[in-house]
C-alpha cells in the first residue's frame, strides 16, 4: 500500500516538475521586471536577420533567433531588415508603464509590435525617414511606450531598416525616471547649445559692427557645427524640419562637408598659422571649390555613400589643414600648437562619428559626448582666435594713428598762427551767412504762407466758402480714374436754385448772395462721409461729388437736400425768402478716363430735364 501511494504521488507530481522546467527553459530570453521598475541600461533580447516584411510571415516561418544579453547590437551594413525579440515579465499585481527607447535616433525605420493581452497586435512606427508626426511619441528619441499587465507576459518585435551599419542599443525606462535623465540631459545640452548660440550671435554682432568678413567665416562655421550637433542629437528634426524627411536623411552628410570647408576662409585669411609656400592660397581655394561639388553631389548619392563621402572628404581636409599647420614658419610656434590641437580635435570627432557610421563603434551614442566637447572646443578657439586678430588689427590701426597724430601735430604747431587768423575770419563770415540764413528762412517761411493761402483761395469759392470749379475739374478727374481702378461707382448731383432770377430782381443782388451761401450751407451739412464734397458750379449751380455711392443712394441724398431747401428760409430785412431746387443726378462705373465730363454733362441734362418737368424734383440721367 505504502509503495502504490508513494508510486501515485510521483504521477501527480511530475507534470507540475515538467512545467516548471519548460518554464526554466523558455524563460532563458524573458527580462522579468521587478514591482519598484525603474531603468533597465542594457535590456536582454533575441534578434535575427529575415527577409520577412510582415509579422505574420516572420512567425509562421521557422526562424532561429539569436540571443544578446547586453549592450548595443552591431551588425555592421546589412541589406535586409532586422527583427528584434524582447520579452518582458510582469510577476507583480500592478501595471507597470514602461518607455523602451532606442538609442540611435538616426535609425531610418522601425516598426513596434506589441502583442496585446487580447491577441490583437499594436503596430507603431518610428525612425527619421517618417515624419515626427507619426511616431507615438512627438520626441528627438526613439520611444516606444509600453504597458505591462499584473502577472503577464509581454512580447515586442521590432523591424529595424537601416542604410549602413546597424546599430541599436535598447534601454528600458519608467517614464518618471526618463522625464528626470531627460531634464538632466536637455539642461546640459542646453546650456552647451547656448553657449554655441552665444557665440555665434557674439560673432555676428562683431561683423555687423566691424564689417571684417572672418568674424563672418567664423559666424557660418560655428553656425553648421551647431546644426550638426542638433541634427545628430535628433533636435532638428523635431523642431526644425519636422516634416522634412530628406534633410533628416542626407542632413549628416551635408552639415559635416559645410562645418569642415567653413573652416578654409578662415586659414585663408591667415588667422590661423600655415605655410607660406606660394601654392598654399591655391589649395585651400581648390579645396574649398571641391568640397562644395562634393556637398552637391552627396545630395543625388545613395544615403550610405553620401554619408561615407563627406566622412572621408572631411577627414583628408583635415589633415590637409594639419599638414600645412606643421610646415609653418618656426616662429609661430606658439600658435601651432593650439591650432594643431584644434584640428585634433576636428579629426577626433569625425573619426568617432565615421566609426559608428562604418559599424567599428556600438552603443547610445547620445550618452558619449565626444563629438560635442570636441565641438565645443573648436568653435571656443576659433572665436578666441578671432577676437585675437580683430584686436591685433586694432593695435597696429591705433599705432599707425598715432604716427600720423605725432607727425600732423608738428605740423599743426607752424600753422596754428596762421588757422586762429584764419577761424577768426570765418567766424566773421558764418556770423554773416547765419544772418543771411535767418533772414532767407523767414522770407521762405512767409511765402510757403502765402503759397498756401494762394492755393486755398484758389480752391475755394469766396462767396460760399466751399470748392470752387476749379478743384472740381481735379477731383472729377481723379474720382473718375478711381472708379476705373477699382471698378466703383461714381455718383454727380447737379443741382440749381429753382427761379434765381426772381429773387435777384424782387429782393437784389445781396439777397440772392445770401441765399446762395444758404443753399451751400444746406448742401454741406447732409454730406457725412470724409470724400463728399459739394462745389460752386457757377451761379447758383452746384455739384456733388459722392465717390462709392449707387444712384439708390445717390437719389436719397439728393431727395433729402431738396426737402432740407424747401423748408429752409432766408431772412433779409424782416423778409423772409424761400426757395426749392431742382437737380440732376448720375451714377455709373467709369470707362473713359479721358473723357471725365461726361459725368456733369449726363448730370447737367437730368438737372435740365428736372427742369422741364416742374422744377423742385430730381431726376436721374437714362441711356437711351
Amino acid at each position: 500500500m505504502k509503495l502504490w501511494l508513494l508510486f501515485a504521488l510521483i504521477l501527480n507530481t511530475f507534470p507540475a516538475v515538467a512545467s516548471i522546467f519548460v518554464d526554466a527553459n523558455s524563460n532563458t530570453h524573458v527580462f522579468e521586471l521587478p514591482a519598484q521598475f525603474r531603468h533597465q541600461a542594457s535590456l536582454p533580447f533575441s534578434y535575427t536577420v529575415a527577409p520577412q516584411d510582415t509579422l505574420q510571415d516572420l512567425l509562421s516561418s521557422s526562424t532561429t533567433w539569436h540571443y544578446h544579453d547586453s549592450g548595443a547590437l552591431n551588425l555592421g551594413e546589412v541589406e535586409q531588415q532586422v527583427w528584434i525579440k524582447v520579452v518582458l515579465r510582469n510577476d507583480s499585481l500592478i501595471e507597470i508603464p514602461l518607455l523602451l527607447s532606442v538609442n540611435n535616433n538616426l535609425l531610418d525605420s522601425i516598426t513596434a509590435y506589441i502583442m496585446q493581452p487580447d491577441h490583437a497586435i499594436l503596430t507603431l512606427d518610428l525612425g527619421d525617414s517618417r515624419p515626427l508626426m507619426q511616431r507615438p511619441i512627438k520626441h528627438e528619441a526613439q520611444l516606444i511606450p509600453l504597458e505591462l499587465p499584473g502577472k503577464r507576459q509581454t512580447t515586442l518585435y521590432l523591424k529595424v531598416k537601416h542604410h549602413g551599419a546597424l546599430n541599436i542599443p535598447l534601454s528600458l525606462w519608467h517614464p518618471v525616471e526618463y522625464l528626470k535623465y531627460k531634464s538632466k540631459f536637455n539642461l546640459i545640452y542646453g546650456i552647451l547649445a547656448g553657449f554655441l548660440l552665444a557665440m555665434i550671435a557674439t560673432n555676428f554682432t562683431m561683423y555687423s559692427f566691424t564689417r571684417r568678413k572672418y568674424f563672418l567665416h567664423g559666424t557660418l562655421l560655428m553656425t553648421s557645427v551647431w546644426l550638426l550637433l542638433v541634427h545628430l542629437y535628433g533636435f532638428g528634426y523635431r523642431y526644425l524640419y519636422a516634416d522634412w524627411q530628406w534633410m533628416q536623411q542626407y542632413g549628416q552628410s551635408i552639415l559635416v562637408l559645410l562645418s569642415t570647408l567653413a573652416m578654409t576662409p578662415i586659414i585663408r585669411s591667415q588667422i590661423l598659422p600655415i605655410s607660406s609656400a606660394p601654392r598654399i592660397d591655391s589649395g585651400l581655394k581648390y579645396l574649398l571649390l571641391s568640397g562644395v561639388g562634393i556637398t552637391l553631389l552627396c545630395t543625388f548619392l545613395p544615403i550610405t555613400l553620401a554619408l561615407k563621402t563627406a566622412y572621408i572628404f572631411a577627414i583628408l581636409a583635415v589633415v590637409y589643414f594639419f599638414m600645412i599647420t606643421v610646415k609653418a614658419s618656426p616662429q609661430k610656434l606658439t600658435k601651432k600648437i593650439p591650432t594643431l590641437t584644434v584640428y585634433l580635435c576636428l579629426m577626433i570627432s569625425l573619426c568617432y562619428q565615421f566609426g559608428f557610421e562604418l559599424g567599428l563603434l556600438s552603443g547610445a551614442l547620445l550618452e558619449r559626448p565626444v563629438t560635442y566637447i570636441c565641438s565645443l572646443f573648436v568653435c571656443a578657439y576659433i572665436s578666441y582666435a578671432l577676437a585675437k586678430q580683430y584686436i591685433s588689427e586694432r593695435e597696429r590701426h591705433i599705432k599707425a594713428q598715432e604716427q600720423k597724430l605725432a607727425k600732423t601735430r608738428a605740423e599743426d604747431a607752424l600753422l596754428k598762427e596762421k588757422l586762429s587768423i584764419q577761424e577768426q575770419a570765418q567766424q566773421d563770415l558764418e556770423s554773416s551767412i547765419d544772418e543771411r540764413t535767418f533772414e532767407l528762412q523767414v522770407t521762405l517761411r512767409e511765402l510757403e504762407e502765402k503759397n498756401r493761402e494762394l492755393e486755398r483761395l484758389n480752391m475755394e469759392d469766396p462767396l460760399t466758402k466751399v470748392k470752387n470749379r476749379r478743384y472740381f475739374d481735379k477731383r472729377l478727374m481723379m474720382e473718375v480714374r478711381r472708379s476705373r481702378r477699382e471698378q466703383t461707382t461714381l455718383s454727380v448731383i447737379m443741382l440749381d436754385i429753382d427761379h434765381f432770377k426772381r429773387v435777384n430782381d424782387v429782393y437784389g443782388h445781396l439777397a440772392g448772395d445770401q441765399t446762395i451761401c444758404a443753399f451751400a450751407n444746406t448742401i454741406s451739412q447732409h454730406l457725412k462721409r470724409p470724400h463728399d464734397e459739394v462745389f460752386r458750379y457757377g451761379g447758383e449751380e452746384f455739384v456733388i461729388l459722392l465717390p462709392n455711392t449707387d444712384a439708390r443712394g445717390a437719389l436719397e441724398l439728393a431727395e433729402k437736400i431738396r426737402l432740407a431747401a424747401a423748408s429752409c428760409t432766408v431772412n433779409i430785412a424782416d423778409q423772409n425768402i424761400q426757395f426749392t431746387t431742382s437737380a440732376g443726378l448720375y451714377s455709373a462705373i467709369a470707362k473713359d478716363t479721358q473723357n471725365p465730363t461726361l459725368f456733369t454733362d449726363f448730370a447737367d441734362k437730368a438737372l435740365y430735364e428736372a427742369k422741364q418737368s416742374g422744377r423742385n424734383q430730381v431726376c436721374i440721367y437714362q441711356h437711351t
